[in-house]
């Protein structure tokens, strides 16, 4: 009885340190994984128009804006040129050896095939706060198209017009299709695993990111008509140094993100357009958006109408 007492003990105590040694390895071993787009496409949300005040305001006085923008349903595409992806080396149990003269497994750099398709709702919905002191004007908000994004934006207010700057920032939801190159490499803790993997596959689904910009506003004044240009600099991956990839192998348990070898480019969007404040009460736009870029060969054209309510 009491063999059998110690052997269970054993036995557990063995099983204890097991289990332990595993997720320690699981957790804290060194894994990369990387990534090389040959093609693929990338949806792009429309960008935001952030606008100034569009009418001379009294000074130190403030309104609230409720406005909804509508657009044709549509989706239009622009391949991006001279996107470059980069080498990437790895070796069996070091992730990174870029110094290693005789690597495992790598990744040529080379042209990637992508695009971006721009998706617009019908409608997009936004509240700001406008605030006049003397002749300084601020404002922030937060819209819908169809994720939320919050904006910012100063700048000066006067009888025949208005200029500042603006920024934004915001979450996304983009359908993503893309073929790619990938490497595996991981540090092994079992040597019957084979390490590293080298493939080639594809990828389609949702993914959630940021998106941001920063620009500027500028409007000129004749009575109840306003002439504005918006020009921004979109950056619609934000801080995007990762992308979802296939499993692959044991450490895919936890996660399936890929470091890619390039960054996905910014392109720029430049609004024009006319509005009609109805008695400081009721605003009526309509406007084209202009998006180009040095890494887009198509330069494209949105049109839209707003409605825009004060109080």
């Amino acid at each position: 009885m009491r063999h059998c007492i110690r052997t269970d003990y054993i036995s557990k105590t063995v099983f204890i340190q097991v289990f332990t040694s595993i997720l320690i390895a699981l957790f804290t071993g060194c894994t990369t994984r990387i990534m090389s787009i040959k093609e693929g496409d990338f949806d792009v949300t429309s960008p935001p128009t952030i606008k100034g005040a569009e009418f001379n305001m009294k000074e130190n006085s403030s309104f609230t804006r409720v406005s909804a923008d509508i657009r044709n349903y549509n989706s239009k595409s622009s391949n991006l040129s001279k996107v470059w992806t980069g080498a990437a080396i790895v070796c069996d149990g070091d992730a990174h050896c870029a110094d290693n003269d005789s690597p495992s497994e790598k990744i040529e750099p080379g042209k990637a095939n992508i695009s971006y398709v721009f998706k617009s709702l019908p409608v997009s919905l936004s509240i700001e706060n406008f605030q006049k002191y003397k002749n300084r004007i601020l404002s922030y908000g937060i819209g819908l198209d169809p994720m939320p994004y919050v904006t910012l934006s100063v700048g000066i207010n006067g009888k025949w017009g208005e200029f500042g700057v603006t920024t934004y920032l915001g979450i996304d939801a983009s359908d993503t299709r893309y073929t790619y190159e990938g490497i595996t490499a991981s540090e092994p803790f079992i040597q019957s695993w084979p390490e590293p993997e080298h493939f080639t596959t594809t990828y389609s689904g949702y993914q959630i990111h940021l998106r941001g910009g920063f620009g500027g506003f500028a409007s000129l004044f004749a009575g109840p008509i306003a002439l504005t240009y918006v020009p921004t600099v979109q950056s619609p991956w934000l801080w995007t140094r990762e992308l979802n990839g296939e499993n692959s192998g044991y450490n895919t348990i936890f996660t399936t993100e890929y470091e890619m070898t390039f960054d996905l480019p910014i392109y720029f969007s430049h609004y024009f357009g006319i509005t009609y404040n109805f008695h400081k009460k009721v605003l009526y736009s309509t406007g084209l958006t202009v998006i180009n870029g040095i890494q887009l060969k198509e330069r494209l054209y949105l049109g839209s109408v707003s409605v825009a309510y004060l109080f």
